[in-house]
């Protein structure tokens, strides 16, 4: 089916639906969650340690959450699964309003991790990988930016709303907008396959329906039991830990800036650099994956990340600097949400792909729990952030090996690779 026309394909509702998604659940819970920090420790009293430890327990829980995700996404009814498990975030966004001691943010990150899980980044894939069967890599790149589009136009909004109503109003009120972005999506409109309401994906053809495809590389690829005793799985295990060890730093850059003498405000706006950051680079990833492929683009996404941090140690107190710095770190969540996934597809193919997909996710809690409380740990002892953004750019350099030997070793993959039919194709 066309775009336009007498019809609309559902899918781009599927789409729209994903970008809401992504713009209330990650944009606001995880990428706009740094402007609360200052305000929370100087009204409490709590270090930022403290505090940050709430997104280390995030990804604690997912540890946990995420070999369950995609077996009970396609178990359990979509609608009810993924609104009842957003509504649990929303609740435990809201009761933080009422917070007065560190374990009770800690709690709240728990919830996160596992509920959140269900919402935050495996479903978009599922998702947009069973509703289009053409351009869903540029349909997977425009969904997942919306997250930095959420964290940059919520972060300064929920600033505003910290200085007009103090911070636990604020939090109230962004557990209503995260409701209103998010819910009518998930309780209305998501379906999980296309088969569910009578039509074919996105770009579906009759050769397809013919199965003369079905030799195509999306139906190729190794079982998940097979993939998970190779060494490029545990690279890429190690490589999804390893950035999200960079998401560590979103919710420290407010108090980044204001630790070398800038305003609030300007702390969120800079949080608001590496959105849109994201936004851009996630289009551009999109581009470049089809014109040099994945892993050169992953090299490319690494050096802007360790460009963005050496960008701020040296900044100092010129803000055009710290700004573009901002706008380069962007790059690492293009890593998280596009690149990730598409390395786990070329590496291990489409057979078993929500399998070890969410594998691969469980390093994102193992390595990337560590992020947040050990850049406030490391500001807490020594009363900088430059130790922390050294330790950033030793970590792009160990994840682009990582990634190098992943693709030496390939041919551990390759051995086990078997074809199957559509319809053997986990969802």
């Amino acid at each position: 089916m066309r775009i336009f026309g007498n019809r609309v394909h559902y899918a781009w509702l599927i789409l729209i639906g994903c970008c809401f998604m992504q713009a209330g659940g990650l944009g606001a819970v995880l990428d706009a969650a740094g402007v609360f920090f200052v305000p929370v420790c100087d009204s409490l009293g709590f270090s930022r340690s403290e505090i940050s430890l709430y997104l280390t327990f995030y990804f604690i829980a997912t540890v946990f959450a995420m070999p369950v995700v995609g077996r009970w996404i396609t178990r359990f009814n979509i609608n009810r699964l993924l609104s009842v498990s957003f509504l649990l975030v929303v609740a435990a966004v809201a009761a933080m309003g009422f917070y007065d001691e560190p374990w009770q943010w800690w709690a709240s990150g728990i919830v996160f991790g596992l509920a959140g899980s269900f919402i935050f980044v495996i479903p978009a894939p599922i998702l947009i990988g069973n509703w289009f069967h053409t351009h869903k890599g540029l349909a997977l790149g425009v969904a997942m930016s919306f997250s930095g589009i959420g964290g940059a136009i919520l972060s300064p909004v929920f600033t505003l709303f910290i200085q007009a109503l103090g911070w636990r109003e604020a939090y109230l009120v962004a557990a209503v907008v995260m409701g209103v972005l998010v819910l009518p999506w998930t309780l209305f409109v998501f379906k999980l396959r296309p088969e569910d309401i009578g039509m074919r994906p996105y770009g579906w053809t009759e050769e397809d329906e013919a199965g003369e495809s079905a030799a195509d590389d999306e139906y190729r690829g190794v079982a998940a039991r097979q993939a998970l005793k190779t060494v490029p799985f545990w690279c890429m295990f190690l490589f999804a830990g390893l950035i999200a060890y960079f998401a560590g730093f979103n919710s420290h850059l407010p108090g980044f800036a204001q630790s070398v003498g800038f305003s609030p405000m300007v702390g969120s706006s800079l949080l608001t650099a590496v959105m849109v950051g994201n936004v851009v680079e996630k289009y551009i990833v999109g581009f470049l994956n089809d014109k040099i492929g994945v892993q050169f683009t992953v090299n490319i996404q690494l050096a802007c990340v360790a460009l963005g941090l050496l960008g701020f140690v040296f900044a100092g107190d010129n803000l055009v600097m710290l700004y573009v710095s901002a706008f380069l770190f962007g790059a690492q969540n293009s890593l998280v949400s596009v690149s990730t996934p598409l390395l786990v597809r070329q590496l291990f193919g489409g057979r078993d792909y929500p399998k070890i997909y969410a594998y691969t996710r469980i390093g994102t809690g193992v390595i990337g729990c560590l992020g947040p409380v050990t850049v406030a740990g490391i500001f807490d002892t020594t009363g900088s952030f430059v130790p922390a953004f050294a330790l950033g750019i030793c970590i792009a350099v160990l994840a682009f090996v990582t990634v190098r030997v992943a693709y030496l070793l390939r041919k551990q993959v390759e051995r086990e690779e078997v074809t199957v039919s559509p319809d053997q194709v986990i969802a």
